[in-house]
Order: structure tokens, then sequence, then C-alpha cells
């Protein structure tokens, strides 16, 4: 193979506010702009071409901006198992042409330590570009979009069955982890171990678990969803009739709220789960049989919450063989969006529009990877993140 010599390859710096080694200087502000319409892909082959580059895009001005515009357009999230890695798929959330809204733009394999990451895995709903998996007693965190992560320091609990729960602080721009562990006696559930972990850009390079105080008894009960720096959860009280109620985590100050549900509501114990409702936290059960009552918090001040009835029709027809699918959220075009839980044939989803009253099945084109698809999970308004998790927050 014939070698090209270094002094005949073009040489690309930043001078200033300029770049240099082109046929012509462009201003970094131009630069930046064509960037930013770069496609994710691009841009990691960018950062390879030569420090200045790296130095440039790996920048918390250009991150910031990268971040402000991903916030503009909203993607879907597709995670599923395929010969034992788990890839990441990035599907346009607002596209109206069915042809490119449900085919995936972009593919991420987040190639992990099989000891670390099995099939046992769980996903928390994605927070500002990141995602946290909890394998077993290992906890991690990682940006799909890069397919970087972070194993924490394992959590040192005095009890089994750990819940964690993943969120974002807008003002300190921090992301943080809140593990627990529950004790169940004979007609009351405590949660304790309660404990914190930082990840920032100005946070300490070595941080660790920290305990923290809850005031608020309960034994968590379903997923978590981040919105505006508060992550929500659905829990049951420590009562003999273990009320259901909405346990609100604030990521800033680390404190624990109450959020009562309506009269008569009650979380499942296996079926219930908060969705993303066009930006707002909702509350659904049982919607694997295409009809349920969906809950919405409209206002959190007052605690006050609405009702939506859905019924999906033809939701039969719409299943093949023993198929189960279950409701993920509602866009901001107002659809609601409905993924497998487990599959016969390629990745789908299940689409209802409910002003227009109908619903069809859109097959997903995953290319390259077949129908052998594993442990499927969707995540709606996720956005894309370039920070580097061992550039920026690495504690190794």
């Amino acid at each position: 193979m014939k070698r090209v010599k270094e002094e005949n390859v073009p040489q690309i710096r930043l001078r200033g506010d300029h770049v240099v080694g082109l046929s012509v200087d462009l201003p970094i502000d131009l630069i930046t702009d064509i960037l930013l319409k770069l496609p994710s892909k691009s841009l990691a082959k960018f950062i390879v071409l030569s420090k200045h580059w790296f130095s440039e895009i790996r920048s918390k001005r250009f991150l910031d901006l990268y971040m402000k515009q991903s916030l503009t357009r909203p993607c879907i999230l597709f995670t599923f198992h395929h010969d034992s890695i788990r890839f990441f798929h990035l599907a346009s959330q607002s596209c109206q042409d069915d042809a490119s809204f449900y085919t995936c733009k972009s593919s991420f394999p987040l190639s992990l330590d099989r000891r670390i990451y099995q099939k046992t895995y769980d996903i928390t709903p994605p927070v500002h570009g990141l995602i946290c998996v909890q394998d077993l007693d290992k906890v991690l965190v990682s940006n799909p979009v890069t397919g970087q992560f972070l194993v924490l320091p394992k959590v040192r609990a005095r009890r089994r069955g750990i819940s964690r729960y993943f969120g974002y602080d807008p003002v300190k721009d921090e992301y943080k982890v809140l593990c627990m562990t529950v004790l169940k006696l004979p007609g009351t559930v405590v949660s304790g171990d309660h404990q914190v972990f930082t990840l920032g850009r100005e946070a300490q390079k070595k941080p660790n678990w920290r305990k923290i105080k809850c005031n608020l008894p309960h034994c968590p009960a379903t997923n978590g969803l981040c919105s505006d720096g508060v992550v929500y959860y659905g829990a049951w009280s420590n009562s003999d009739e273990e009320v259901s109620l909405i346990v609100g985590f604030n990521v800033g100050s680390e404190e624990f709220t109450l959020v009562k549900l309506p009269d008569g509501v009650e979380i499942d114990r296996s079926d219930s789960g908060l969705v993303n409702y066009k930006r707002k936290v909702a509350l659904v059960s049982h919607s694997h049989l295409g009809t349920f009552d969906m809950w919405v918090l409209e206002d959190v001040v007052k605690q006050e919450w609405s009702m939506i009835s859905v019924v999906v029709p033809s939701w039969k027809n719409l299943i093949i063989r023993r198929e189960k699918f279950s409701c993920r959220g509602v866009v901001s075009t107002g659809e609601f969006i409905f993924q497998p839980f487990s599959l016969d044939g390629p990745l789908c989803v299940i689409i209802y529009d409910r002003e227009e009253d109908s619903a069809r099945r859109v097959e997903i084109e995953v290319e390259g990877l077949g129908v052998n698809l594993g442990a499927v999970s969707l995540f709606l308004y996720h956005v894309e993140s370039y920070i580097s998790l061992k550039e920026d927050y690495s504690f190794n």
C-alpha cells in the first residue's frame, strides 16, 4: 500500500476566528453553523481530523449550541438487542412524511462488556441526551449517540433490590442518579438507603454515592420521568392500603415531594407507567389492550389532572399472533405511539391519531440487522447530545 507523505496532507487548523488550511479562510461562526447542520456520524469524523477540530467540537460553546438545536427537534429513540449487542436507533419525531418519520436515520451500537450488560437490563427514559442503565447491582450512564458509557461505582446498601432514577438539573448543568432500596414488612413498606451520584463538568473528578434523607416513606412502583428538573415516579405509601401516589424528586435541591393522584386512580403492580404527553407527565395502565385511560398532570403546583379516554379502533386487526404493544406516550402532533414488547417479524410501532380516530401499524426500517431483534424499548422526546462522557464526565 502506498503511503501518503505527511507533508502532502492538507493541514486544517483554527487561527483566531477563522479556519485556515482550506482554499479559502472561513469565519469560525460560519464553520459552527455548518457543523450544526451535520449528522452526528459526520461530526465524529471531523473530531479526529485534528486537535483543533477536536477542541472546537468538544467546546462548551459548541455543545451548548448543539443541545439548543436538538431541543427544537426531538427524536424517537429505539433500543433493542441483536447478537448480544444493544443497538440504539434514532428516528425523527416531527416529520410528517411516513417514510422518513419511521425510518431510522442513524444507528449506534453500544458494545458493552457482557459481564456488565446482560439482558437483565433496565433503561431509564432519556434525560437531556443521556440514559441510565441498571444491570442487576451495576449502574451505568451512556450517551446513545456516541456509544460511550461510564460504569458508576458499586452502590453499597444494606439491602438488595435497587431502584434507580435519572434526572437533570438545568440550573447547575448536572445529571444525577438516585438509588434506593425497599424493605417490605407486614402492613408496611419503607424505602431506604437513598443515595445520589452526581455527574457534571464542575463536579469532583472522583465523585461517589452520597447518602441523602427522605422524609416521605414510600415504595417506588413505576419508571421515572424527568420534567423541568424534577424526576417523577409512581409509588405506594407505607400504609396498610398501599395508597397510590406520585413522588417528585427535585434534582437540584434533592428533596422529595408528594403529588396526589385523582380519587380512585391506582397504580397497578405490573402494568402502570409514566409516559410523556406533549412534554407533560402522564400515567397509563393496561394500555396493551388498546382501551385505557390516560391521566395527564396539567399543573404540578395545583396538582391538577385531566383524563383522556383512549379506544384504538380495530386494535385486534393491528396485532399479529400474540404480540403485545403498550403506549409509550404522545408526540407533539397528538399521535399516540405504541411499542412492541416482543416481535415475530420486523421492528414496528402502532400509531393512533385520536383526532382522526384512525390507527395504523408501521414497520421501521433497520438497515443491515434483519428481523432477529429482542428486548425492544422505545422512548419519545430524546434529544441528541454530543457531550463526551470520557472527556467531560470521566472520573476514573
